[in-house]
């Protein structure tokens, strides 16, 4: 059975588990976060892994103050 990691930027790993559909959904919510620049999620990349390999990722976003 294939493992799922979401992992955001300083915050590390948020979501461990077998479940695809679970990930997918995690990955999405920290991706909106990631736009919108609030919180510690904000601006931050957010990645899905599966068994070491990258399935999806986005890159985060550079904020009016220069955050990356």
């Amino acid at each position: 059975m294939s493992r799922y990691n979401v992992i955001v930027g300083n915050v590390g790993t948020v979501l461990s588990t077998d479940v695809y559909g679970e990930a997918i959904h995690e990955f999405n919510n920290y991706v909106e976060l990631s736009e919108t620049g609030f919180g510690r999620a904000g601006f931050e990349p957010v990645t899905l892994m599966c068994g070491g390999d990258i399935l999806k990722e986005h890159h985060g976003y550079v904020g009016a103050g220069g955050a990356s």
